[in-house]
């Protein structure tokens, strides 16, 4: 079996935080999760998902205030 890659890893971490922002409504861990999940959408060079997330980080961290 092979071990996924550190931005696979990444991406998995992303995925974690936001499936746990789902049952706790904190927007902390949306934008930390929508980080992660950037990182990995760079990696891939999946630009509609990289402004989609930029602009989600964005309302939300507008919901931090």
């Amino acid at each position: 079996m092979k071990l996924p890659s550190t931005i696979d890893t990444i991406g998995i971490l992303g995925s974690i935080l936001m499936a746990v922002f789902a049952f706790t409504m904190q927007p902390v861990c949306a934008i930390i999760g929508l980080a992660l999940l950037t990182i990995q959408a760079y990696d891939k060079k999946l630009w509609n998902l990289i402004v989609l997330n930029l602009i989600s980080i964005g309302g939300f961290a507008a919901n931090l205030i």
